[in-house]
């Protein structure tokens, strides 16, 4: 439904290469299953993700070169720029045999990917998360790893400080209880903006109950099929600019790098951020003590009930004219095995998208008081064009930096959102 128009822009600097004979410092992933038979080859992986997910899978595939002598996997992560570089590969035709799906596997990816419907570990995944990697006309394209099942990231001890019993319900009681954090003399929200991912990751989690979620005001069919009033962005983009407007936000918003969350997090020096189990992670590396959780997303209406927000995360498919197919299936079935499976989750703290295989993450207990919330697709991949995330890169810059206002970010939204839709026709 999705199709990709967005101008290419790679700093190839930027570009982090992880050749798996190097390997990490963590301990090897505990599996290296004998070979069914003998293979060689190199097989080309891609991916976006950063640490400690890189580390994780790293050790994985380096079990699995050791259970496979003859092969050698070149490892590579693109971070923020992988966007661009896959793009331009698809245009080519030319993509790695093996690529991260980072939520797109079947709104992006589909046609350029081979169905792994026949391949063993098919039939274990979790009806939640089987519509999300399957094709509308049946094909399982991609296989998640782990999967995004997240709201926000709260500090426990500082929401008692500030008076807070449980972590607010509302977007006002949530700018209520930033105003109790700052008394505090902590950082309500922290944004490390020098990567305006950061920005838009905000306004992706906040868009869903800004807009979709209430029975009284759901604009999902609006915003499908075009006739979706822009004016009311400005729900989800003021949230952002009143952050910032109300000192909320970290003085260096718009420069601080993303290495800084989960040490931010770690020092209790921050009380919300906007981003995964995997910097909860990070910040559990730097101080085990923390007392962090996920809390879900506040609703824009008193009457709404908040939610999670979900999809794949760390997900992989296998290009449908890779030469390299036979190591490519074996790679992820041997990826797929439970011990890798459970290794990647904990050393992430990422739940899984498989059946059958007991993980045990520090989060399990505060999230199970979440298990019967909705859980909402990614709303840009769900309710707007391919392409829209780049608009919500620079909006939500711009709105921290002050460079635009609210009504300018709406128009900026509505003038992308009407290109791509007509080229949609």
């Amino acid at each position: 439904m999705k199709k990709i128009m967005v101008c290419l822009g790679i700093a190839l600097l930027c570009i982090i290469p992880v050749w798996a004979q190097g390997g990490t410092e963590q301990a090897p992933a505990p599996v290296a299953a004998t070979p069914v038979k003998q293979l060689s080859g190199t097989l080309t992986v891609a991916t976006n993700c950063g640490e400690p997910t890189l580390g994780a899978m790293q050790d994985v595939i380096n079990s699995f070169m050791k259970a496979n002598p003859g092969v050698k996997v070149e490892y590579t992560s693109y971070t923020k720029d992988y966007e661009n570089l896959m793009k331009a590969k698809m245009a080519a035709n030319d993509l790695p045999d093996v690529f991260a799906t980072h939520g797109w596997g079947v709104n992006r990816y589909a046609e350029y990917l081979m169905s792994l419907n026949n391949l063993s570990f098919a039939p274990n995944f979790t009806d939640a998360i089987k519509p999300v990697i399957t094709t509308k006309d049946g094909r399982i394209v991609t296989m998640p790893v782990t999967i995004d099942e997240k709201g926000i990231i709260y500090n426990k001890d500082i929401l008692k400080k500030a008076g807070w019993n449980e972590p607010p319900k509302t977007w006002k009681e949530f700018m209520k209880c930033c105003d109790d954090v700052k008394k505090l003399g902590v950082i309500p929200v922290y944004i490390a903006g020098k990567d305006n991912r950061s920005q838009a990751s905000f306004l992706d989690t906040c868009a869903p109950t800004c807009l979709v979620t209430s029975p009284k005001d759901d604009n999902s069919k609006a915003l499908l099929d075009g006739t979706f009033d822009w004016s009311k962005w400005g729900r989800v983009a003021g949230l952002l600019k009143d952050l910032s407007d109300q000192g909320y936000l970290n003085v260096d918003a718009n420069t601080a790098d993303t290495i800084y969350r989960p040490e931010k997090l770690a020092n209790g020096e921050t009380m919300f951020v906007f981003s995964d189990q995997a910097t909860i992670a990070d910040a559990w590396s730097l101080n085990p003590n923390v007392a962090l959780s996920m809390m879900p997303v506040p609703t824009y209406y008193d009457d709404d009930q908040p939610v999670l927000v979900g999809g794949e995360r760390e997900s992989y498919g296998i290009w449908k004219d890779t030469k390299q197919k036979e190591i490519a299936i074996a790679f992820l079935e041997f990826l797929a095995q439970p011990e890798n499976i459970k290794y990647v989750s904990e050393k992430t703290e990422m739940a899984i998208g498989f059946k059958g295989i007991d993980v045990n993450l520090r989060l399990s207990k505060d999230m199970k008081a979440y298990e019967n919330l909705r859980i909402m697709p990614i709303f840009d991949r769900e309710w707007l064009p391919s392409g829209m995330w780049a608009t919500m890169r620079t909006t939500g810059a711009g709105l921290t930096s002050g460079q635009i206002s609210v009504e300018q970010a709406c128009q900026q939204m509505k003038a992308n959102y009407d290109k791509l839709m007509s080229q949609k026709k």
